[in-house]
């Protein structure tokens, strides 16, 4: 049955200096929206640099935290076990940081109504980059009588980035991706002390924006992630605008589980502000 040809799909998420969060489920997809039939009751093992550092065991959501924050170039590797799945693993070294130098508007392109950001690139390695914004509100509820306000509760939501105008490496044009970040490695900038990224937002919605309040604060998070992260989240983006098209193929979408599907990603990230006048 087509519940038996199902597989054990795993998303491990590390974050240097932040936190480690693993979920299992079992599926014949693995997309990060359709993480159903999950699993408890699994053993994880965390090793690094070849030695054990504790060990988690899922809940019944098919998740499990790991107290231990991984650091840059962290070799880590994960070990999945129970008696009734197959036995699994996957390994990934945590890239290093990748700093903002500068996140602000006053010196972005004259044609451009946004920001800015300038960070540096390890010319001596082949990188990969993710860049997400997300927008900061007041969500007001108001009194039906007196039309007074009664409260306030800060939001932070997303930007749509296919609502950004342009987005722009140095001189270079970029097509925004159809999911709420962007994605780019240094192949065209490898090793420059001051990469420049200019996003003109003059139009910009967050993606759940139900009402017109006023974003106040925008925050920038580079991450700087793995090979592996970054080609499993490509291909994702490739397939997301070919779900349930009769004419359409899509495309493999790598794992790095081995024994299993799904993506180990670790990151290192960085986040910066910018607040409107």
């Amino acid at each position: 049955t087509p519940n038996q040809e199902r597989r054990v799909v795993v998303h491990i998420d590390a974050e240097v200096d932040s936190s480690i969060q693993v979920e299992i489920k079992k599926s014949d997809l693995i997309t990060q929206d359709t993480l159903s039939s999950p699993i408890g009751g699994v053993d994880v093992d965390l090793y690094r640099n070849g030695r054990w550092v504790e060990t988690r065991k899922t809940k019944l959501d098919g998740k499990a935290h790991f107290a231990y924050k991984p650091r840059s170039r962290d070799s880590l590797l994960f070990e999945i076990r129970n008696d009734t799945h197959d036995y699994l693993w996957t390994e990934s070294v945590a890239p290093d940081f990748v700093t903002i130098d500068h996140f602000d508007s006053s010196t972005r392109r004259s044609d451009n109504r946004g920001f800015r950001i300038v960070f540096k690139d390890n010319g001596l390695t082949e990188d990969f980059y993710l860049i997400e914004l997300r927008g900061y509100r007041w969500l007001y509820k108001f009194d039906p009588w007196s039309g007074d306000k009664t409260d306030s509760t800060l939001v932070s939501e997303p930007v749509r980035m296919s609502s950004v105008n342009q987005i722009f490496f140095s001189d270079n044009n970029v097509v925004n991706n159809r999911q709420p970040f962007e994605l780019f490695n240094d192949q065209i900038f490898n090793g420059e002390s001051a990469f420049k990224l200019d996003f003109d937002v003059r139009n910009f919605v967050l993606i759940a924006q139900a009402d017109r309040s006023e974003v106040f604060k925008l925050e920038a998070r580079l991450k700087h992630i793995t090979k592996a992260y970054y080609q499993f989240l490509t291909t994702l983006s490739l397939n997301r605008p070919v779900y349930g098209g009769p004419f359409s193929t899509s495309s493999q979408v790598p794992s790095n589980i081995q024994g299993g599907y799904g993506i180990f990603a670790t990151y290192a990230s960085d986040v910066k502000e910018l607040r409107f006048q």
